[in-house]
């Protein structure tokens, strides 16, 4: 568990700061390479941050060259409500002009062969390299879940898999998430916490899924 944790005192303090470091590691990047990969997350925390991103860093981010990928998806059509990919597109991905690629997760189609196709898009983005995105908002809920791995769930044993799907449904819907051990492998992971009860469910149980992500940077806001 990491200790890294800036704390603002508003929420326009809060979401200036994440914008301003996905600004800086994107173009660290891509002056390094010539791309970001960017693993987005869905819920109210990250509409915040898309909506900021749109209005306000449309023209400091060469989004041309950045590469979205998702953490999770519910397996619904990508226009439902419910939709991880419809929460970026609305807030973020659709109010700019040209981007580098949509690598969604198909929730629509039948769920085994939406999970093997998201973990081969995966593979044929990086073919002969390495496997390894750049940056990834990461949220939890109160139970201590993040992305779609769930305290007890089955999910949890197969540490090793890129993408998983997950057994059982989860608030109503089966879900397509990447494993722990590809999550952990991601260069920069940003922790987003609200709330006192969210920071307490972090630092004082240390055998849930979000326990389990380390080095992460963590952004709180009460």
């Amino acid at each position: 568990m990491c200790n890294n944790i800036d704390i603002s005192s508003n929420e326009k303090e809060f979401t200036k700061k994440i914008c301003d470091l996905i600004k800086d590691q994107s173009n660290k990047n891509i002056l390094k390479k010539g791309s970001f990969t960017f693993v987005l997350s869905g819920g109210r925390t990250p509409k915040i941050i898309f909506d900021n991103l749109a209005i306000n860093y449309k023209d400091s981010i060469d989004w041309e060259k950045i590469h979205f990928f998702w953490l999770d998806e519910r397996c619904v059509e990508p226009s439902n409500n419910e939709s991880n990919f419809k929460l970026a597109n609305d807030h973020l991905i659709s109010k700019l002009n040209k981007v580098g690629s949509i690598n969604r997760i198909k929730g629509e189609i039948e769920p085994n062969l939406a999970a093997k196709d998201y973990n081969d898009q995966i593979l044929k983005f990086f073919g002969n390299n390495e496997v390894k995105f750049d940056f990834v908002l990461l949220g939890m809920g109160e139970d201590g879940h993040v992305a779609s791995l769930f305290p007890k769930s089955n999910e949890l044993k197969n540490e090793k898999e890129l993408v998983l799907l997950t057994d059982k449904k989860h608030k109503g819907y089966r879900r397509i998430t990447l494993g722990f051990n590809f999550i952990n492998s991601i260069s920069f992971k940003l922790l987003l916490i609200k709330g006192n009860e969210k920071l307490s469910v972090y630092n004082n149980e240390n055998n849930l899924p979000i326990n389990k992500i380390d080095n992460t940077k963590i952004f709180y806001i009460d």
